[in-house]
């Protein structure tokens, strides 16, 4: 849980209310919906603070782009929707004060008020009273004052003049010589102008706006510092060891030479579970090592779900306000990623120091991230990358295992990969596929996998490339076999 503001304006007035519908929230949906409402605490100094469950940097709407705060506001209305449901579920239930509540919580968002974990909406400051407004000082009006007596005096002064003036307009009315009427002259016709057709003024030019300049879409930090790749260090020349003439002089032909003859069949490679030294292998190699994490949403469920349960979970919505203790249970702790990360992190602090780990995750069908090589000195800096990461969105299972098998060698040098995963491909690709082709290629390299819960991939993975599939429901169970596993591809790196 982490703080995300301090909220000096606010008040503790009716904070207990808004725990109660925090509380109620989380009654009857799993993390990823409730964790839409900041919750509300009181600080040090009686300040109120927001928190939250969810992990990661907390970024304001404002500073998001485009592309991010359309797929925010997409997210903010699915879990607004989910609301309304219950609220409507809760009403039909007689649950009238629940159900008022529920509704109190839905409208367009406030987007000052708006922050994305993850891709997740948070809304912190939530049923706040807005400030009292600002009452505008009033200004005092002058008292009208009756008028002094030298006021009246002007005054009816004025009106005798004015009296005086219309008797003498009625005294020369009466008075005035009478008009004498000229004889009727015959009328003159009136000149009538032509009149002019107006001219239309003409049509001012339609000056088209210029468009704006569309500022480029910001990229999407990684979860986990990503350093700059470092190459893998090129194997020594092979055919350097093989040449030597001097065996026919010699008058017995030492055992290696025989061994060595027939150059046409490969050594075979070795595995996770076998990786003993080989006499083809040259002196002091050093193994090629990579993890590939498994970050789709499925592994958000908990632990002991089965496939019945993920088809469940992520089926109609319905089914989650139906079933609410379902959804508990599903998305109670220790979850498939924190049994994944733990156990991660015990394997990576188990490894031989002279052992680089590399590390590749999930982002959606769209990409496979490379977090980059890791060395020695690098480790916890590793391990808290991988505590910090999120499940969301789709498994290329495929895809991160190509892309894994391309960051190594697997040929003139050994290589394993670790996968840790808890589905199938959902991307469309052929993992068996793809697999077959890495046994043809590089067939030096070992791919073992790791079924995170009851459900798993296909087995075809660790055939093709002679690995091992570890299954385990048990976060102790899983980190005794990673232990042991890490042990024998360290025991590789003492070859002499």
């Amino acid at each position: 849980m982490q703080r995300v503001i301090r909220d000096a304006q606010a008040t503790s007035e009716g904070m207990s209310a808004l725990q109660a519908k925090v509380a109620l929230i989380q009654k009857h949906f799993p993390p990823t919906v409730a964790s839409l409402f900041a919750i509300p605490r009181m600080g040090s100094g009686d300040v109120m603070e927001w928190w939250t469950e969810l992990g990661g940097q907390p970024t304001p709407y404002a500073d998001l782009n485009e592309d991010a705060r359309r797929r925010l506001l997409e997210t903010y209305e699915v879990r607004q929707t989910s609301l309304g449901q219950l609220a409507d579920e809760l009403q039909k239930r007689g649950q009238s004060t629940e159900a008022d509540d529920l509704r109190s919580l839905l409208g367009t968002p406030e987007l000052d008020k708006l922050y994305s974990l993850n891709g997740e909406p948070l809304v912190v400051r939530w049923n706040q009273r807005p400030p009292k407004p600002i009452v505008p000082p009033v200004v005092p009006v002058a008292p009208v004052l009756p008028p002094s007596r030298r006021g009246w005096w002007i005054a009816a002064a004025l009106l005798a003049l004015l009296l005086l003036l219309l008797a003498l307009w009625l005294w020369w009315f009466l008075h005035r010589e009478p008009v004498v009427v000229a004889p009727p002259v015959a009328p003159v016709p009136p000149v009538v102008a032509p009149v002019e057709k107006p001219v239309e003024p003409a049509p001012a030019p339609v000056v088209e706006p210029e468009p704006k300049p569309v500022p480029p879409p910001e990229s999407t930090p990684e979860p986990v510092p990503e350093p700059k790749p470092v190459p893998p260090p090129k194997p020594a020349p092979a055919p350097a060891p093989e040449p030597k003439p001097a065996p026919p002089p010699k008058p017995v032909p030492p055992p290696k030479p025989v061994v060595a003859a027939p150059p046409p069949a490969p050594p075979p490679a070795p595995t996770l579970d076998n990786f003993a030294c080989r006499k083809t292998a040259p002196k002091s190699e050093v193994p090629q090592f990579v993890v590939v994490l498994d970050t789709s949403g499925s592994m958000d469920l908990n632990i002991k779900a089965v496939r019945a349960d993920e088809d469940w979970f992520y089926g109609p919505d319905i089914n989650k306000l139906l079933d609410p203790n379902r959804t508990m249970r599903l998305t109670a702790r220790p979850s498939r990623m924190d049994v994944a990360k733990e156990s991660l992190a015990g394997m990576i602090n188990g490894l031989d120091p002279k052992i680089d780990t590399r590390l590749i995750t999930f982002a959606g069908c769209e990409r496979t991230p490379d977090q980059g090589l890791f060395k020695f000195g690098d480790r916890p800096r590793l391990i808290n990358g991988i505590r910090g990461l999120v499940p969301d969105e789709g498994t290329p299972l495929a895809d991160s295992l190509a892309h894994a098998a391309s960051t190594v060698d697997g040929r003139n040098n050994d290589a394993v990969i670790v996968m840790f995963v808890d589905g199938e491909d959902g991307c469309g690709q052929d993992v068996c596929a793809v697999s077959r082709r890495i046994a043809r290629e590089q067939p030096r390299l070992r791919v073992n996998v790791v079924k995170i819960g009851a459900g798993g991939p296909s087995r075809c993975i660790a055939e093709n490339t002679g690995g091992r599939v570890y299954n385990s429901t048990n976060a102790a169970e899983l980190g005794n076999l990673l232990k042991q596993a890490s042990k024998e591809v360290s025991s590789s790196t003492k070859c002499d």
